[in-house]
């Protein structure tokens, strides 16, 4: 995975569509923590795409108590969310609406999960460890397209996944298996497969940062 380059547009069909020449204006949709609080790890994260943008860049938390005011600027939203659970299925296109109906002129693109230079960056910046294997581990979900999407996610990176709640035991019977949690941003889940040895939150990993920023950052 190299970062987005003029020699390697990750966007070509967007460009080619695009209807203005200006940059337009990034509305990030993220999970957050209860009461909209929203990890360092993410404010950072919209500081460094502004300055390397130039455009404006808003988080929209899903858990918050109230959304940002909309930009004037023509906007991208983009959900910032790994599984095509009810988040991204039902609270992002409602978002969506919600803006357009604002007056805001407003594109939604695939979740976050759904580009595939994003997982290829993620496979390669696994650092070499004394494991058996890597666990991806996710959140307890509900069966149906979210856990369709994993299953095939899980053959796509060539590991096995397990849900939160099975980690306990399947350690027990596998102690040299690194767990590798699908989070983005620091939660109780990474939080505590940290203390079992687990791997940090996406988003720590500097080259998987990176190349989202360097993605996000190419967007016309």
């Amino acid at each position: 995975m190299t970062s987005a380059s003029p020699g390697s547009d990750p966007w070509p069909l967007l460009r080619n569509g695009a209807s203005s020449s200006s940059v337009r204006a990034l509305r990030l949709a993220v999970h957050g923590r209860s009461g909209g609080a929203v990890p360092d790890c993410l404010h950072s994260l919209v500081k460094d795409l502004q300055l390397q943008r130039l455009a404006p860049v808003q988080l929209e938390v899903l858990t918050a108590l109230a959304p940002p005011d909309h930009p004037p600027e023509p906007s991208w939203l983009i959900p910032l969310l790994l599984w095509p659970g009810a988040h991204a299925r039902i609270d992002v296109p409602a978002i969506r609406n919600r803006l357009r109906q604002q007056g805001s002129s407003v594109t939604m693109l695939p979740f976050l999960g759904a580009w595939p230079r994003w997982w290829t960056a993620v496979a390669q910046a696994l650092p070499r460890v004394e494991a058996e294997r890597f666990v991806l581990v996710h959140h307890p979900l509900r069966p149906g397209v979210a856990d369709r999407f994993l299953i095939g996610l899980s053959r796509r990176l060539g590991m096995p996944m397990l849900s939160f709640d099975q980690w306990p035991a399947h350690q027990a019977l596998h102690p040299g298996d690194c767990p590798l949690p699908l989070a983005l941003a620091p939660n109780r889940m990474t939080e505590s497969l940290s203390e079992a040895g687990g791997l940090p939150p996406l988003l720590e990993e500097p080259l998987i940062r990176q190349v989202l920023i360097d993605l996000l950052a190419a967007l016309p």
